[in-house]
């Protein structure tokens, strides 16, 4: 039995530090001794009880999915990881992994379930790849909770994979130079034009330029710092801000003279709709790009105005070519993204210093995932070949 600093019994696994923090050790069916601090008693005794409580579980084989993620959600995630990561894990548990496998116990888990999983989402033929990669993730991050935890001996969403088919379909977009010429003249004064025009110049995440406020800016030294992201969320009642997506997402961006006038632009707009709002929103008051009455722009809004420029796009495109014409792909914020960091490397910026500017941890992500070449740009450069010896 332990006691608190006072001398009073607290109960058994429970003990005061001297440091006023208190203490909850646990050993497990399996041997494994675990130990936590808290600044609360009420947590000390939460906790412990939860443990006891999986323990029991484990042992007569039947902790379920659902049990474990709940435990693993709240107390491995939520408040430790980045707010969007979090969120993340628990739209795909809830949309694809909690119908499929969370009455299964825990340990009656096998690699085919999880592997069931991405295969019917890739047949569905809905979900985009990204969508698909990130419930592969998910599934992952949970049972290799539970093997650090010693609930299960194997991860069963080990070497799970996604369908090629999918891969194939959702192969990352990147603008060519003139579809990226003619997306900008369609955009032209549509309501988040500059916007478009701004990821286009820094590369910023479609959270980050939502999340982004004029006193991040400095006109002067011609940079952004970005400190913050956008999220939606019905459970924070709507829009909140959010830590970027890692350390490294806290950056320094340098504007272009282009990246510049766009932002000028800016503020020029929306200070003449704040002028002809009459339910205009104050309480968002300093972000960059808000709608037509200051709330604020989430990812979902950008896209909805991408998806009708590029419709004009295609519209013009079959009276000029008739049924003979070549679409203009769908594209989305992440691919002006990904269009800005080719274009730069195209351009001969150094990869180490495109990693700083897209705010990738590694550079393996920056130059895997972010870096396309476009066949225009194969050409142009195959032409250096034309060389007399």
């Amino acid at each position: 039995m332990g006691k608190d600093l006072k001398g009073k019994e607290l109960g058994m696994g429970l003990s005061q530090r001297k440091d006023g923090r208190y203490s909850a050790r646990f050993t497990k069916s399996n041997g494994c001794r675990i130990e936590k601090y808290f600044f609360k008693l009420v947590d000390a005794r939460t906790w412990l009880s939860e443990q006891r409580y999986l323990d029991s579980q484990l042992v007569t084989g039947e902790m379920t999915v659902d049990e474990w993620y709940n435990y693993w959600i709240t107390n491995f995630k939520d408040g430790i990881v980045a707010n969007n990561t979090s969120k993340n894990y628990k739209t795909r548990y809830k949309q694809n992994v909690q119908k499929a496998i969370g009455f299964l116990k825990l340990q009656d888990v096998r690699q085919i379930h999880c592997q069931q999983i991405l295969n019917d989402m890739s047949d569905n033929g809905r979900y985009a790849y990204g969508t698909i990669e990130l419930t592969q993730i998910t599934l992952h991050a949970i049972f290799k909770g539970a093997v650090e935890n010693n609930y299960l001996k194997h991860n069963p969403a080990d070497g799970i994979k996604i369908k090629r088919e999918a891969k194939k379909e959702s192969a990352r977009r990147v603008l060519t130079r003139q579809e990226q010429r003619e997306f900008i003249e369609y955009a032209r004064g549509s309501l988040y034009d500059n916007a478009y025009q701004l990821v286009l110049q820094t590369g910023l995440r479609a959270g980050e330029v939502g999340g982004l406020q004029w006193n991040d800016i400095d006109f002067e030294k011609r940079y952004i710092s970005i400190q913050r992201t956008l999220l939606q969320d019905a459970s924070h009642g709507g829009f909140y801000f959010g830590i970027p997506k890692s350390d490294t997402s806290i950056r320094i961006v340098p504007l272009t003279d282009e990246a510049v006038r766009i932002l000028k632009a800016q503020k020029i707009k929306q200070a003449k709709l704040k002028l002809k709002s009459k339910n205009w929103h104050s309480e968002w008051d300093g972000l960059v790009f808000t709608t037509i009455n200051g709330n604020p722009v989430g990812a979902s809004t950008f896209r909805m105005m991408m998806v009708r420029i590029i419709n004009n796009i295609n519209a013009d495109r079959k009276i000029i070519d008739g049924e003979k014409y070549k679409e203009f792909e769908h594209a989305y914020m992440h691919a002006l993204r990904h269009t800005f960091a080719t274009r730069a490397m195209e351009n001969g910026v150094q990869p180490k210093v495109l990693q700083n500017i897209m705010g990738h941890s590694t550079l393996d992500v920056t130059m895997d995932l972010y870096v396309h070449v476009t066949d225009e740009h194969r050409f142009s450069e195959m032409q250096k070949m034309n060389i007399a010896v």
